[in-house]
């Protein structure tokens, strides 16, 4: 009997995920991960960590490396899938070269979106998203620089801290607040303060017109009529998924949309991780969401799909995760419910920070958490994902959150 083939576009956590699940299941087949980039398989959130050198490149690839030897999977490297050819089950590469498949995962993660800027230069404006990514910054960085970093979501924010850490001094363009789509402003305030603590400028509500050469430095033309003089700009204004085949597959979001097997609508072929629009567990709206965790569960329900069992995707939920300088903040779900909705919300606060809980019908549906660093954020999301009843435990959870939380899961578990 012949071997089934799997071919797995991509090499990041959703593409890891799945081959380790489908290798659970079918120990004969083949598994090939192809991918653009010249590397091993890492992941892109572990990226910062290289600037300030809690991470080393060998470190980064070190478990890419050991899961594909363990598997017995191929990586082709240096190879850009441009088409899809389903009626011959077969992908065609950049070279003009083919290859067939039985089945077929879409894991081409997302790329940074550049906003069009006025006379931006492309060869001193850097993104921060892919080991090359790092490589280019690095080779520029001197001991001291004065660097922007244009955007305030969590690449940008956990670059700044990493570049403070460094050595650099950092300016921080924020065209509303820092993280306004995902932690509530009392956290944002804190974060602000924490960077304003170790030398880093934010400017909030501000946006970039354009950008002049001026001699060695590049003047950054702001909104309101600032100006800032700068070595390196890094521009992080958020991703867009990387579509193969988008002319071919449902698009949903900007995203290819995926069902509860992660399956699209063409036969064999799925999709996981940040280029895929799969239903969100609160509404069942088809959108990515780009973040580790959902991205590894869609790859795995993507692999075991992929190799003949029936997995379901709850759905995605939106998990943020952040320790910046001393500062630890979470948030899971739905944490700002609209009001007369049946929500429930309650709190406790004190002066190093909060927890706020969400609450209906009885079950927990969304988590925030602010310097609370005994609060566990993934039994959190269990009891979200899996809709255990709460009970009358809501005070308990509060005041002591890891305890009762634990002891909700295991009781579920047990049932």
């Amino acid at each position: 009997m012949d071997r089934s083939k799997h071919l797995i576009i991509g090499a990041g956590p959703a593409a890891l995920a799945a081959a380790k699940a489908i290798r659970s299941t079918d120990k004969s087949a083949e598994i090939k991960l192809v991918t653009k980039e010249e590397t091993l398989p890492y992941s892109p959130a572990m990226l910062p960590y290289l600037i300030s050198q809690e991470l080393s490149e060998q470190d980064l690839f070190v478990k890419g490396q050991e899961t594909l030897a363990a598997m017995d999977v191929q990586l082709v490297r240096g190879k850009e899938v441009v088409a899809l050819l389903p009626d011959k089950k077969e992908i065609e590469y950049a070279d003009g070269g083919r290859e067939s498949y039985d089945k077929l995962l879409i894991a081409t993660g997302a790329a940074p979106q550049v906003p069009p800027v006025k006379d931006l230069p492309g060869e001193q404006i850097y993104t921060f998203r892919t080991f090359r990514d790092f490589e280019r910054l690095q080779k520029t960085l001197g001991k001291k620089q004065e660097i922007a970093i244009y955007g305030a979501g969590l690449v940008a924010v956990e670059a700044a801290e990493k570049l403070c850490h460094a050595g650099h001094a950092v300016t921080i363009i924020a065209r509303s607040s820092l993280l306004r789509k995902y932690f509530d402003p009392q956290s944002v305030a804190v974060l602000e303060k924490a960077f304003t603590k170790h030398g880093c400028k934010v400017l909030v509500k501000t946006t970039l017109d354009a950008v002049k050469q001026a001699g060695d430095k590049l003047e950054l033309l702001l909104s309101g009529g600032q100006k800032l003089a700068v070595d390196r700009l890094i521009v992080a204004t958020g991703v867009a998924a990387n579509m193969v085949a988008s002319d071919l597959i449902t698009v949903a979001a900007g995203g290819l949309k995926v069902g509860r097997h992660m399956e699209t609508n063409l036969p064999d072929v799925y999709a996981a991780g940040d280029v895929a629009a799969a239903p969100s567990f609160n509404n069942t709206e088809n959108a990515p969401c780009p973040i580790l965790p959902e991205a590894v569960q869609q790859g795995k329900v993507a692999g075991a799909n992929m190799a003949g069992e029936a997995v379901e995707y709850k759905g995605w939920i939106a998990g943020n995760y952040l320790r910046c300088f001393d500062e630890n903040l979470f948030s899971i779900g739905i944490t700002d419910a609209p009001a007369g909705a049946g929500y429930e919300t309650f709190e406790q606060t004190d002066g190093t920070g909060f927890l706020k809980l969400v609450a209906k019908d009885g079950v927990l549906v969304g988590a925030e958490g602010l310097n609370r660093k005994y609060a566990h954020p993934g039994v959190f999301m269990y009891l979200i994902r899996e809709q255990v009843p709460i009970g009358d435990s809501r005070e308990l959870l509060l005041a002591k959150p890891r305890e009762a939380a634990c002891w909700l899961m295991m009781q579920h578990r047990g049932n």
